[in-house]
């Protein structure tokens, strides 16, 4: 691939990566209209459905993909993820039940899965790490476009076409995306040799996954925790992952290999996606109740209250993305990353009903920080640490513990909340007004104060993590410089990027911190 393919190509993933975020926050902002279409008398009850389908299907189905990837190769597993989320997405569209739409959600979220995944994955194979780190900035964007979009494309699509097209929007860019996969994708074939599917290990994680990912999003709520349902589940899903942990060591070609953990780097990075996830993704939902609930923000304008966090997460990636290059090794910015996320989680548990909207904006920033400088960190260290034959399943297999992780502090760090309101008030939250934003403020800070404290074992984790660099001269030919492979003095062309040559990935230096 030369250099404009490349640009083509990573542009087209970059915009398929959005849907997929866009994906998982757009439709809270269509709840209403979609069950007073679809069941207006118990379409609530079923709503929460809608994104469990999507995120236990999208979860259960990354350490799949990534080894299918490294099986056959990342191209036509994400033509194949992109289609399934096409044709999810259609089905959602033409939806004419909310158990229909339960359903197709969660054939969208195994497309979905992939989209984000595999799309990680072959930019690591088409960019040296150098490359990769610099173009953070980019990715950064996204994430804080994601953050502001979701909620306004949601309510402008609702309120003048109508709910299903947050889900027809999809179609015209993904029908893009896969032309310019087909067209402008070029990747090195896979020698399959005699490697099989474990067939049996994708049934166990699976079936572990749903039951991890039920058990943190029922209990306590739907559920309390030591009700029969939530006690069998969690004995399910304890032993699901222990036979699976089991069959992984005598599997012939495993989903998942236990070998990683043997691995310094991804025995750090595993639980500290799992940390990140479970604080700096999980406490967005809670800035947007705060907004809501105790500042009195609707639910379209709090996608704009939430602008100063996204800035936080572009300037954050820009700026890491600099200075790893400039370093040559990604721990120390790692470390940095974790203490501001360690800070901005305690600052924003200081924050009352009375809290000036200034500073409240001046808050989200750090926090930002801290959403967007940790787990996209911590995800490159494993890369650049992966050798080439296992790239896939350590990608998809740091982000399956960060999805992991986002789940149980989204439904744990939800029960803080709720056990801090009835203690708050344990009669019953008062009617609108002061008291009541008082005490919602309250018990968000408080949740705030526990994520904090747990980010900073993430802290203490980053800085276990061991020492990852990558050779100076990694990605000094920019993809920028040529439009065209090269050819030396005897006309022959040099291997262009994503070939199979020896050099394609430089290994790694890895010392112990």
């Amino acid at each position: 691939m030369n250099g404009k393919q490349v640009r083509l190509f990573v542009a087209g993933a970059l915009a398929a990566m959005l849907l997929s975020f866009l994906d998982e926050n757009i439709v809270t902002s269509a709840a209403w209209q979609i069950t007073r279409h679809l069941d207006p008398a118990h379409g609530l009850d079923r709503l929460p459905w809608l994104v469990t389908a999507y995120v236990l299907a999208a979860t259960a189905s990354q350490p799949l993909y990534g080894k299918f990837c490294d099986l056959y190769g990342p191209k036509p597993v994400y033509l194949f993820a992109v289609c399934v989320f096409l044709l999810g997405s259609a089905a959602c569209g033409l939806a004419q039940s909310m158990g229909e739409l339960i359903a197709f959600r969660a054939v969208q979220g195994l497309g979905g899965g992939g989209l984000m995944s595999v799309t990680l994955i072959i930019i690591a194979t088409l960019l040296p790490a150098r490359s990769r780190t610099s173009g953070a900035g980019l990715g950064g964007g996204l994430v804080a476009l994601g953050i502001v979009a979701g909620p306004l494309l949601g309510g402008f699509l609702c309120q003048y076409l109508s709910w299903r097209w947050i889900f027809y929007v999809n179609l015209p860019l993904g029908l893009l995306t896969i032309v310019g996969t087909v067209f402008g994708l070029r990747m090195p074939e896979r020698e399959r040799g005699e490697q099989r599917v474990d067939v049996l290990g994708a049934a166990l994680v699976t079936a572990g996954a749903t039951a991890l990912l039920l058990l943190a999003r029922w209990g306590g709520g739907t559920y309390a925790w030591t009700s029969p349902v939530i006690l069998t589940l969690g004995a399910a899903a304890v032993l699901l992952v222990v036979v699976f942990c089991w069959w992984q060591t005598r599997a012939a070609d495993p989903i998942l290999p236990m070998s990683l953990f043997t691995d310094p780097v991804f025995r750090v990075a595993a639980p500290l996606q799992f940390v990140g996830g479970f604080t700096v993704l999980a406490v967005p939902v809670f800035v947007v109740t705060y907004l809501q609930v105790a500042r009195g923000v609707s639910a379209q304008a709090s996608g704009i209250r939430l602008a100063p966090m996204a800035i936080g997460v572009l300037v954050v990636m820009m700026v890491s993305g600099r200075l790893i290059p400039r370093f040559g090794r990604f721990k120390p910015v790692l470390v940095v990353n974790a203490s501001v996320a360690v800070i901005a989680l305690a600052l924003f548990g200081l924050i009352r009903a009375d809290t000036t909207s200034l500073t409240v904006g001046l808050l989200l920033i750090p926090l930002g920080f801290g959403l967007g400088g940790v787990v996209q960190v911590v995800l490159q260290t494993a890369q650049a640490a992966a050798p080439e034959d296992r790239l896939g399943v350590v990608t998809s297999g740091t982000r399956f513990f960060m999805t992991l992780g986002s789940a149980f502090g989204t439904a744990l760090l939800g029960e803080v909340l709720s056990h801090r309101l009835t203690a708050l008030a344990p009669g019953g939250m008062p009617g609108p007004g002061h008291a009541r934003n008082q005490v919602y403020a309250s018990a968000t800070s408080t949740t705030f104060l526990v994520a904090a404290g747990v980010m900073v074992l993430g802290l203490l984790l980053a800085l276990a993590m061991p020492d990852v660099a990558f050779d100076a001269s990694d990605g000094a030919d920019d993809a920028d410089s040529a439009d065209a492979p090269a050819e030396d003095a005897s006309g022959a062309a040099e291997q262009p990027v994503g070939s199979a040559g020896p050099h394609d990935r430089t290994e790694p230096a890895v010392q112990a911190a």
